[in-house]
């Protein structure tokens, strides 16, 4: 139902005094009884109290739903916070490289759920037979503009490197995030790969990554270091 324009300034006058007494229509059960709400597809609701109980159950259900999503985030944030100290317990106790590495890819893939990863580097790493070394154009792919100092996602990698990285399994994944290795001894990186489009989305946090790199740089240039 549309307001003719001579009677906005009524309406408007109506809604203003509603707002500031709130409780007016408490008292006003003739008005209660005659006051109906049309069916706009709703619901069943047609009184105004009727109306106004289903708005509040609905607010009451978009609070539960939000406060639901928030204790989900802190458990999730305290239980990444525990892989990522035991990480760290672990790592001091690695006796050389490839306890270190091993220790690092077993606990990204139990601790974080990691599906798929690479490990890069810019050179060959005799110490580190592992990690593929990439030549500077695949490199800068990668990076994709990006230094290699900070945690990077929403990278775009083309089918070729992806086979090249990831095997058969590149061809499924949709999203990919680097972890830095940028250490003394070591120009590299960790590339994650995942099949759901926004596990690494430009968005996603990269701070979780960061940490992960500081803890497994340190590690790595601790037993690459010359004795």
């Amino acid at each position: 139902m549309t307001i003719a324009p001579e009677t906005d300034d009524q309406a408007d006058q109506v809604r203003a005094y509603l707002r500031q007494h709130p409780r007016f229509l408490w008292d006003q059960e003739d008005l209660l009884h005659t006051l109906t709400l049309p069916h706009v597809g709703r619901g069943s609701a047609s009184s105004l109290l009727e109306r106004q109980a289903q708005v509040l159950r609905e607010e009451n259900t978009r609070l539960r739903q939000r406060i639901t999503a928030l204790l989900g985030a802190a458990q999730q944030n305290a239980a990444l916070g525990l892989h990522l100290s035991d990480l760290a317990t672990e790592l001091l106790q690695t006796p050389d490289c490839t306890t270190t590495l091993n220790t690092v890819i077993s606990r990204l893939r139990e601790g974080f759920q990691v599906e798929e990863m690479a490990l890069i580097t810019r050179a060959p790493m005799a110490d580190l037979p592992q990690f593929l070394p990439l030549d500077q154009a695949d490199f800068q792919e990668v990076l994709n503009g990006f230094p290699l100092l900070r945690a990077a996602t929403g990278l775009t990698l083309s089918p070729a490197l992806r086979s090249t990285l990831f095997g058969v399994a590149g061809a499924g994944l949709e999203s990919f995030a680097l972890i830095p290795l940028a250490g003394q001894h070591l120009q590299g990186g960790i590339l994650l790969g995942s099949q759901h489009p926004g596990r690494y989305a430009e968005d996603a946090g990269a701070d979780l990554l960061d940490q992960i790199a500081r803890l497994v740089t340190a590690a790595l240039d601790r037993c690459l270091t010359p004795c």
